[in-house]
């Protein structure tokens, strides 16, 4: 599914006061296609691999450089109104995060109130707002990176990271304070819910309990320090939205080896992701090292160590915010994956043949 597609289906769920405040991906996208048509600067890339630039003797008539002057004329036009539309638009859903954050912080700052007594569905209500910000967040950062791939792709320049770079600033990346309250609401909710099951707090899930033991574990559901207690299985949709909007793909590609993958498991322990699945591709020294984690609270720090790394090992990071529904399902057991989830509609279907030592192999 194309991304301006899943984020039209994914607003759909936001209440209607929010619709205004998401990134117009959309209207970026469109700038980009019927703007940037044969601007790339990229001339390798812009061109197919048979093209061939002659050389022309005469000076006068350079066609290579003229071709070039075009482009870059296009290109130093089109490319400072590109970022200035997108501006706009991350400081439309920044600004809404702010307010969105200070009503959001409130209100669980009421639920942990020492003296006060919340019932389940205060808890749980506050709990459903956080997680709709972080994915209300997740959803439009997402869009923001895609919208820079697409624009360096058109126009041959590189100006993803040092933008991302320059918005690390804003308050959507550096602002904590809700992440650091969503392990106490979490605590509170439980304790809770154990309460009214008859159940101590600190019996619910002990930190030295095997994963899954003693729960029948949830279709679609990932297993995670929250869905291995019985009486969380009452948070219901909270609990896949919070699988949908924690789970993420993190790619790392550059020529060190196996430093790059070094570099992104030390990450990922730091901040004790769950690493839900991983692929590997080698070629000579060029390492493109993949995983699917599944995160937890100290996400922003997470991605500030991660383009570290990039840095330091002169690589390539990208990341993309997971649909994790189909994958939850097809991980958490094959028997209960459905081939009819999967968009197999009007799609060709491969086989591949290897050869090894031993002949041929389907």
């Amino acid at each position: 599914m194309k991304y301006g597609s899943h984020l039209s289906q994914q607003k759909t769920e936001f209440p209607d006061a929010w619709q205004a405040h998401f990134v117009d991906y959309d209207s970026l996208k469109r700038f980009l296609k019927t703007q940037m048509v044969d601007t790339s600067v990229h001339l390798a890339t812009a061109f197919p691999r048979s093209h061939t630039f002659a050389w022309n003797a005469d000076p006068s008539s350079d066609q290579f450089a003229d071709l070039l002057g075009a482009r870059l004329a296009r290109v130093s036009s089109l490319t400072p109104e590109f970022v200035r539309m997108l501006d706009a638009e991350v400081t439309k859903f920044n600004a809404y995060f702010v307010q969105v954050k200070d009503a959001t912080k409130a209100k669980i700052g009421r639920a942990l109130d020492p003296e006060h007594m919340p019932e389940v569905a205060e808890l749980e209500a506050a709990l459903g707002d956080l997680l709709l910000l972080e994915r209300f967040v997740f959803l439009n950062f997402t869009a923001v990176a895609k919208a820079l791939k697409k624009h360096d792709k058109w126009s041959g320049l590189h100006i993803r990271e040092p933008y991302l770079m320059r918005a690390s600033g804003l308050p959507f990346v550096v602002s904590t304070s809700l992440l650091k309250l969503k392990p106490e609401l979490l605590a509170r909710l439980t304790a809770v819910l154990g309460g009214k099951h008859g159940v101590e707090a600190n019996d619910i899930a002990p930190a030295n309990r095997p994963a899954g033991e003693g729960i029948e574990p949830t279709r679609g559901a990932l297993p995670n320090d929250l869905t291995r207690a019985g009486p969380s299985a009452n948070l219901g949709p909270l609990v896949e939205l919070m699988h949908e909007t924690q789970t993420v793909m993190v790619s790392l590609r550059g020529p060190h080896g196996t430093d790059i993958i070094g570099g992104v498991l030390s990450c990922l322990s730091k901040h004790q992701c769950q690493i839900v699945d991983f692929s590997l591709s080698r070629l000579h020294h060029d390492v493109t090292f993949g995983v699917l984690v599944h995160l937890h609270d100290r996400d922003v720090d997470l991605f500030s160590d991660l383009a570290k790394t990039a840095q330091r090992w002169d690589g390539t990071l990208s990341f993309d915010v997971q649909d994790a529904r189909l994958k939850a399902s097809k991980l958490a057991s094959a028997a209960q994956y459905a081939l009819s989830e999967a968009p197999y509609a009007q799609r060709a279907k491969y086989m591949a043949t290897v050869v090894n030592e031993r002949g041929l192999s389907p």
